[in-house]
């Protein structure tokens, strides 16, 4: 009757734990019983398999909540850095004032390479252009 007792009680385990180790738990607990008695195993059973669960319970939110902060912290450095690098724009400024054929020549190749480029007129002598790169 006792070992039948001792079987029920290490029901309390999850199913992982009793198919890897129910048989020597309730071998162990059979031979402690003869010496401290039947009552005392069954609660040791039930108190370690309930332990056993609320261990695995805790685990299970531990990992939840770390998935959770990681997702977060990575939402926030890409958040940061689409924030603080719209994107990749360049920019150069190029001036003349007499005789702008280098200085034409350079705003040519800009455009050739696929700037965007346009001509501001400042006053007084010369000319201005800013070219783009996005």
């Amino acid at each position: 009757m006792s070992r039948r007792v001792l079987q029920a009680c290490v029901r309390a385990y999850p199913r992982e734990v009793r198919g890897r180790d129910g048989d020597e738990l309730v071998l162990l607990a059979t031979e402690l019983a003869g010496r401290h008695g039947t009552a005392r195993e069954a609660l040791g059973l039930l108190r370690g398999g309930w332990a056993e669960r609320r261990r695995r319970a805790g685990r299970g939110r531990r990992i939840a909540v770390g998935l959770a902060a990681a997702t977060g912290s990575l939402l926030a450095v890409t958040a940061w850095s689409a924030a603080t690098h719209p994107g990749r724009v360049e920019q150069e400024t190029f001036t003349c004032a007499d005789g702008c054929g280098d200085v034409e020549r350079e705003v040519d190749a800009r455009v050739d390479a696929g700037w965007d480029c346009a001509a501001e007129n400042r006053d007084g002598p010369g000319t201005t252009w800013r070219c783009t790169l996005d």
